[in-house]
């Protein structure tokens, strides 16, 4: 399954039937949008626009918005991406710079030849600010430092030569230039990157690592990297589109709203930070690579918590850890929950407040953690934990005043503007003495084991509820 860049990665998806071509045109305005929403919640295949809106470039959605496709982006099984994701990571393979011409700069458009309008961006939700431009790579370089960072934010269309910029005061585009907040720098948006790349910006890497090494680590080669034309950065040479420019900070527009992952609108219509766009390079024949944005279930729901997941496992230190499930219904951010070998009374909460501590936790508003007999990625087998394992006044914990997210719709209008300072849970829904705990009651491992091998010979057939894609973790018979 191995593949260079995302059009190779295409023709595997076309081979596996997770690829559907729309050959009809689709409106821009919402119509795209609720294409996107339909198939989403079908759990249907990754979608080629060929017709969006009066444009020649067709637009790619929902391309990694399931389990089995993320995997397959990784090259392995859906059981095995968070192990596997650890297994690259601790051999992190630093870019490639080239000199012969690449991909991403067929097309040079400079100055005001640069028009950003020409590409298609949707107007995704009904309440919609205007056109957005989702799921881009923003390539930034610290000014002290020299580290490079890799970051995906929202990006709406003012203009021609004017993009919209939303990035929390927490994020690293913002703390790469925290000592001189208001002073402009330099930009690249990467669009249509290998599928690798938008892996590694989704995930919450620790500060000042390098997305490129690690999305390096995960393709087993490394990244090529070309200089861009008007500024000092370097994007992927096998990028579809590349936008360069400049964020400037006090050159304020009036940005939002936008329909969020949360399925809220997050973040009120503000004068928000810009970016001044001085060029755009692209292929030829470019694919437009954008991710729909609402209610879960939904291509950023999927990105943000499979990376998570791997990042808990990685950087929590304690032992019994199974496995980490950051749940759709949580969009991929809120919730998660935890599959530990309970090792003693406490241990529970103690694995909650680990996770809420590291570097990955600073999202989390919930963290349930359940024995190593539940499988976290099973909604009912967990609703079952809680409701048969906790009592309140004991299992519950709530920590207040703690930093959150600011796109939490949950949060008073104050927080959202500033700290989003919120409390969060931990519920410990393993089982308080379990020696003595009443035992689960189940066939035997070996009847079970039996129908297991022997479950074609009973002419049932799966339920309609059953996703194929759903990772599956052992647990004990």
């Amino acid at each position: 399954m191995g593949y260079s860049g995302l059009r190779e990665f295409l023709d595997i998806l076309e081979r596996e039937g997770e690829l559907a071509h729309v050959h009809v045109p689709v409106q821009l305005d919402q119509e795209l949008g609720a294409v996107c929403v339909r198939s989403l919640r079908a759990a249907g295949p990754a979608l080629m626009f060929e017709r969006p809106g009066d444009s020649s470039m067709p637009i790619l959605t929902n391309l990694l918005a399931t389990r089995r496709r993320y995997a397959l982006a990784l090259g392995c099984e859906p059981s095995e991406t968070q192990h596997e994701w650890n297994r690259r990571v601790e051999r992190p393979l630093p870019p490639v710079l080239i000199d012969r011409p690449a991909p991403c700069q067929e097309v040079v458009l400079i100055g005001d030849d640069a028009d950003v309008t020409a590409l298609p961006a949707p107007i995704w939700n009904a309440m919609d600010g205007g056109p957005y431009l989702t799921l881009s790579c923003h390539i930034t370089r610290d000014p002290s430092t020299g580290l490079r960072n890799v970051g995906v934010y929202r990006n709406q269309v003012h203009d021609a030569r004017t993009l919209g910029l939303l990035a929390g005061p927490y994020t690293h585009i913002m703390l790469q230039h925290r000592k001189a907040p208001d002073e402009p720098f330099p930009v690249a948006i990467a669009m249509g990157v290998d599928p690798r790349l938008v892996q590694t910006a989704c995930s919450p890497l620790p500060f000042g690592t390098d997305e490129m090494e690690v999305a390096g680590a995960l393709s087993g080669e490394p990244i090529e990297l070309v200089r861009c034309k008007t500024i000092p950065l370097e994007v992927p040479a096998n990028a579809e589109v590349v936008i360069e420019g400049e964020v400037r900070p006090t050159e304020k527009r009036e940005e939002g709203p936008f329909g969020e992952f949360t399925g809220h609108y997050g973040g009120p219509r503000l004068p928000r930070m810009t970016i001044h766009v001085k060029a755009i390079t692209r292929r030829r024949d470019p694919i437009v690579h954008l991710a729909y944005q609402g209610a879960p279930p939904h291509e950023t729901d999927v990105l943000t918590a499979a990376g998570k997941e791997a990042e808990v496992i990685r950087t929590v230190p304690l032992p019994g850890l199974k496995a980490v499930h950051i749940t759709e219904g949580g969009c991929g951010v809120l919730h998660v929950v935890v599959s530990v070998e309970k090792l003693y009374e406490g241990y529970g909460k103690m694995v909650g407040m680990a996770v809420l501590s590291c570097p990955s936790g600073r999202h989390f508003k919930q963290v349930t953690v359940v024995d190593d007999d539940v499988d976290p990625f099973d909604s009912l087998a967990v609703e079952w934990a809680i409701a048969t394992r906790v009592q309140a006044s004991r299992d519950v914990e709530i920590l207040r005043e703690v930093t959150g997210i600011f796109l939490d719709p949950s949060l008073p209008p104050a927080e959202q503007a500033g700290p989003a300072r919120t409390s969060k849970m931990i519920i410990d829904a393993t089982r308080y003495d379990a020696k003595n705990y009443p035992p689960v009651c189940l066939p035997s491992a070996e009847a079970m084991a039996k129908v297991q091998r022997e479950w074609d010979r009973y002419g049932i057939q799966p339920g309609r509820g059953v996703r194929a894609d759903k990772p599956t973790v052992a647990v004990p018979g």
